[in-house]
């Protein structure tokens, strides 16, 4: 399913129309991964500042035909606009921007924007581009109505070529946006018809890319959707991580075996060398590097050791949610779908299993999103102030789900995510205070304050909700610090 709906975005959307309406000239960055919505945001952002604008998104094509469209894109913006022929380069392109802005500056007119996407794919067909949008600059940012954005999907490229200290834009741009997937929350605007169950289920598969989003209808279930659109072949879903690997990895064998190895539950880089037929972690740190660059892996380490630049407990899990439920589930049983056997694969494979695919680290990672959106909407309790979230683990399996510490390292709030089906009763919280009390001298707590009112904040959240019993021991008259938060809770705000 497709929607014309433009959800959230909201303060990325000011950000850019402040820019078109501020009244200096302004040279914008905007860049993320694939599919995270750039043009969208940039088509709807501008559109509704009601300013007409070039928006010119290149291809893999020739310098020639790229500056063919150009034109063309260039006429739909400014249908007065003589050209007898196609913009030549895009020198000539820049100089007509600077001309036209002049003549609007001049009449009283509005400014003069232009958008440029997929900036990488220009750069490849004319290596000095970027040295003469430099030029280009120096010589016309005192224009106050012009107004030029840079987009593209190529994350390494743009931090590297375009916004590196050595970069030729260096200095010269008037702002910068990284646009990230949207949280678990933001996710759930896609799925009105969802219940909250539902949409961490959707959110579980898909993540926060609004191009993965827009193919589910809320209207039908998980099932039927995942049938559909992943479990069925030649369809956007099914073919996007091959177009990742084609496209920003170059069909590079060893980066997909990483990635199957790490949805499968590797996580130490020695045991991911060894599950590809690496002899050790050395000879897979640069493709694990450009994966974290591309912000398709992440590296987790205990929070206790956050601020240091290196750790021996580092553990790697894929950061997007749909790669690592296709990698798990999906692309090994490629030659079941090609043979129209998705609908036994989901019944057999994916839904034995898919309840607790979500329960780590899909729900621990939306409890912190939670938190965050907590302490920023300011439902917390006042004196429950952090300025990093993260997990804790240590010997012998000890373990926190959540681990919040202040300003000064000091642990200010700990959780535990329980995704079950039952009620979670007193018993859950007597064991994560066990966990706490084991862990306390590694976190640098007192264990004697753990569950009291001097002790840190205890967090518990429940997909299935709690007990009676468990909830009158998180009254405020309690003083345990206890807050419970059931998974409706964590969408009233969405």
């Amino acid at each position: 399913m497709t929607t014309s709906t433009f959800y959230n975005r909201s303060a990325e959307r000011a950000i850019l129309q402040g820019a078109a309406n501020s009244p200096k000239a302004e040279l914008l960055i905007v860049y993320g991964r694939r599919g995270v919505g750039k043009s969208a945001l940039l088509d709807a952002a501008l559109t509704e500042t009601g300013i007409p604008f070039v928006y010119y998104r290149a291809t893999r094509r020739t310098q020639n035909i790229q500056m063919e469209a150009l034109t063309a894109a260039v006429r739909d913006a400014f249908p007065d606009a003589f050209l007898a022929q196609p913009i030549a380069d895009f020198a000539t392109f820049l100089e007509f921007l600077a001309h036209r802005a002049g003549e609007q500056e001049a009449a009283g007119g509005p400014p003069v924007i232009a958008v440029i996407d997929e900036l990488p794919y220009m750069a490849d067909v004319d290596p000095g581009l970027l040295t003469v949008v430099q030029h280009w600059w120096d010589a016309n940012k005192r224009r106050p109505n012009l107004k030029l954005f840079l987009a593209g999907s190529y994350v390494a490229f743009m931090e590297r070529q375009v916004l590196d200290s050595n970069a030729p834009l260096y200095n010269r741009r008037t702002g910068a946006m990284k646009l990230e997937p949207m949280d678990y929350a933001e996710a759930a605007l896609f799925f009105p018809d969802y219940t909250p169950q539902q949409k961490m289920e959707a959110y579980a598969i898909l993540g926060g890319v609004p191009s993965y989003l827009e193919q589910f209808d809320s209207t039908k279930s998980i099932e039927h959707n995942v049938k559909s659109t992943v479990l069925r072949r030649n369809t956007y879903l099914s073919e996007e991580p091959d177009w990742l690997l084609l496209e920003d990895l170059r069909r590079d064998t060893v980066y997909g075996s990483i990635l199957r190895v790490i949805a499968r539950g590797e996580r130490k880089p020695s045991d991911i060398a060894r599950a590809i037929g690496k002899k050790s972690a050395q000879d897979v740190t640069s493709q694990m590097d450009h994966l974290r660059e591309l912000g398709l892996v992440l590296r987790e380490v205990p929070i206790t050791e956050a601020r240091q630049s290196r750790s021996r407990n580092s553990l790697y899990w894929i950061a997007d949610p749909y790669l690592d439920f296709w990698y798990r589930f999906v692309d090994p049983a490629q030659s079941l779908i090609a043979r129209g056997l998705g609908d036994r694969l989901w019944e057999q494979t994916i839904a034995p299993a898919f309840q607790q695919h979500i329960s780590r680290p899909i729900f621990e990672r939306a409890c912190r999103q939670y938190l965050w959106r907590a302490l920023t909407a300011d439902t917390l309790p006042h004196d429950l102030l952090f300025t990093d979230i993260g997990t804790w683990w240590g010997a012998s399996d000890k373990e926190i789900d959540i681990v919040a510490v202040d300003s000064h390292s000091k642990v200010v709030a700990l959780g535990s995510c329980k995704w079950t089906n039952a009620p979670v009763d007193v018993s859950e919280y007597a064991a994560m205070l066990k966990d706490v009390a084991l862990a306390a001298p590694d976190l640098g707590i007192d264990a004697a304050s753990v569950g009291r009112s001097d002790g840190p904040w205890l967090l518990m959240f429940s997909r299935s909700g709690f007990t009676e019993r468990l909830t009158q021991l998180a009254d405020p008259q309690a003083n345990c610090r206890l807050i419970l938060v059931p998974l409706d809770a964590m969408y009233v705000s969405s």
